[in-house]
């Protein structure tokens, strides 16, 4: 039933963002597209199709490359006198050591699954599993701030933490990451495929590949907390980093994304289209397209100049019938 003062369908083309926005709070916008989208709920729907999956990926590669890090530090790590001892002991092994992480807080990571040898040395290596725990981590590869327990377990490691490639198992528990745009907390397990080159300037090059059949990422930005589900996920994505500190990323593939927002929920896939999406220091996206599969509508939302262009396909029949132009601020505004 709608409430009173509601109407569905379109409204007019003069309508303020500002007034769109309220009307949409008003009445709870998202869910049901049968009667066609508002240019509210399609704003909204394209800010998180183009941010949330990179977000999630994101928070998962701040965890293990900030772990990386940290065990390249000492992390984890025993005397080997004492691992040997406790192996004739008949114990299993396991190095558990806090270190302080560079910018602040602290990290605690747990190793079992190797050799004396191998835990010691600093890197990751095959069939070594990892219990790491965040407790206000900063500094450790640059990123935000990190706390919850990200566990993983190596199935294939070649090089270091600096050239190198891990293939790896991940389930995070709480893992939230903070940063001046909000907090975002991952919990789930994905598969990671990982490449990491390093120029000799020091820029390093990240490629990864983030897969799972269905994690759940809260976010807390423009001051709203919602829940997103992202399911049937198969994203590549690459960085670039300067001194530790993110320059730019990309994302490339498709997700199903369903969301519980203060005033609406909703459930599409997304596919990035025509390549890469891009992404700048903040983590905000700067160019690409993304098209997004409704029950009765196609949205395709495209991002370059500052601008967010928004086409929407009434029935899917491959006929544009609106087109919605945003500033990337405002589009920024509805995302989470």
């Amino acid at each position: 039933m709608q409430r009173a003062g509601c109407r569905s369908g379109r409204l007019p083309a003069f309508a303020s963002s500002l007034v769109v926005a309220a009307l949409a709070a008003a009445c709870g916008g998202g869910g049901d597209d049968r009667a066609g989208l508002d240019d509210a709920t399609a704003t909204m729907y394209a800010a998180n199709a183009a941010q949330i999956a990179s977000d999630a990926a994101g928070v998962t590669d701040a965890g293990v490359l900030a772990a990386q890090a940290m065990v390249a530090a000492g992390a984890g790590t025993m005397a080997n006198d004492g691992r040997a001892s406790a192996q004739a002991a008949g114990a299993q092994p396991l190095a558990t050591s806090a270190t302080a992480c560079p910018g602040g807080g602290s990290v605690t990571v747990s190793i079992s699954g190797g050799t004396p040898q191998s835990e010691g040395n600093g890197k990751l290596d095959a069939g070594e599993v990892y219990q790491v725990v965040y407790a206000g981590c900063t500094g450790a590869a640059g990123f935000g701030r990190l706390d919850g327990n990200l566990a993983m377990t190596v199935t294939n490691a070649s090089g270091d933490s600096v050239n190198g490639t891990l293939s790896l198992a991940t389930t995070a528990t709480d893992l939230k990451l903070t940063t001046p745009r909000g907090t975002a907390v991952l919990n789930g397990t994905t598969q990671r495929e990982l490449a990491v080159a390093t120029d000799s300037d020091g820029t390093v090059h990240l490629s990864s590949r983030f897969v799972t059949p269905s994690v759940t990422l809260a976010t807390h930005y423009n001051a709203r907390s919602s829940t997103f589900t992202l399911s049937a996920t198969d994203i590549q994505r690459t960085a670039t980093l300067v001194g530790g500190v993110l320059q730019s990323s990309t994302i490339a593939g498709t997700h199903t994304l369903s969301g519980v927002l203060p005033n609406a929920t909703f459930s599409f896939t997304v596919a990035t289209a025509g390549g890469a999406t891009a992404y700048g220091p903040d983590g905000r996206p700067t160019s690409g397209a993304w098209t997004i599969t409704l029950p009765q509508n196609i949205v395709v939302v495209t991002i370059g100049n500052a601008m967010a262009t928004i086409a929407i396909d009434h029935g899917k029949d491959g006929t544009v019938d609106r087109t919605i132009t945003v500033p990337l601020p405002q589009l920024d505004a509805n995302a989470g």
